[in-house]
């Protein structure tokens, strides 16, 4: 069986993380802006995936970036798409037999499943999660392979992956996350959340630099 090679993880030289540095800032900066009112209410749109109505009407009262830290990782496409795709199909059957559902008759019945079975059954998702988070690192953490917000129907990373296929073997992503503290309600109290500011490129595919929601809104 060929073997594909992995991703290549590494930080970034210091001229390149210089210059994706500010530009990725000035994206973090006017998004933030646009949540605070003080800028553009259009710095939405810099979301991956565009704007949704709940992060449309999602506000802040202030905002400060504070430490920052900065990843590069090139892969091969093709095997990064493959292995996806066989996570979503090992999801998806372990999802149809743990509801043990079947239809007899008019009537739907419902199998028990005990907990020994249902980590039997979702022992192949889990190990095709592993291999995933290791071949390709930074892709998946961008991509939130392991969370709950993969499997969400408005992941941005899901179908922008399904539009890269055939756009060549290789990728490259880089990401910026900013730890982002705010003050909130009558007693302004801090909160420390990452905002995460991303480019992926494949092909003639290039996103440009785009702020990453964890789901339809959700900062952490």
């Amino acid at each position: 069986m060929k073997t594909l090679a992995p991703a290549v993880f590494f930080l970034l030289s210091a001229p390149a993380l210089a210059d994706d540095a500010a530009d990725a800032k000035k994206v973090a900066e006017t998004y933030l802006n646009a949540l605070t009112g003080s800028g553009d209410e259009a710095g939405k749109d810099l979301l991956l995936g565009g704007v949704t109505m709940n992060a449309q009407l999602f506000t802040l009262d202030n905002w400060e970036l504070q430490k920052m830290e900065a990843k590069h990782e090139d892969g091969d496409l093709p095997h990064a798409i493959a292995m996806m795709n066989d996570l979503d199909k090992a999801g998806r059957k372990a999802l149809t037999k743990l509801l043990g559902a079947e239809r007899v008759g008019d009537d739907l019945q419902v199998t028990e499943v005990s907990k020994a079975d249902a980590e039997k059954l979702l022992k192949p998702t889990l190990e095709r999660t592993l291999a995933f988070q290791k071949s390709h690192p930074e892709l998946a953490y961008v991509t939130r392979v392991g969370k709950e917000v993969y499997w969400h129907p408005k992941n941005p990373m899901r179908p922008l992956l399904a539009k890269a296929q055939g756009q060549g073997a290789k990728y490259s992503l880089d990401r910026y996350t900013w730890q982002v503290l705010t003050k909130e309600g009558p007693a302004k109290t801090p909160r420390t959340w990452p905002l995460r500011v991303v480019r992926f490129k494949a092909g003639k595919l290039d996103t440009g630099w785009k702020v990453l929601p964890a789901s339809d809104w959700n900062a952490e």
